[in-house]
């Protein structure tokens, strides 16, 4: 696969290791870095990794 960093909520599920339903709730209400194409969201992957890294390090959350 072409290393991109947005993808799809079923490659960035399996990327992460995080679930297909936590991603869609994320993109839904805002929490998940994404564009939405058509009815697809496209989850940014570095972002997220780097969001969910400052939270692990007790840090607020950049938004």
């Amino acid at each position: 696969m072409e290393r991109t960093p947005f993808m799809k909520i079923k490659d960035a599920a399996r990327v992460t290791g995080l679930s297909m339903y936590y991603l869609r709730n994320g993109c839904k209400d805002g929490s998940v870095p994404h564009v939405k194409s058509g009815t697809v969201y496209l989850v940014n992957v570095p972002r997220l990794l780097e969001k969910l890294d400052a939270l692990e390090q007790g840090g607020k959350e950049n938004e």
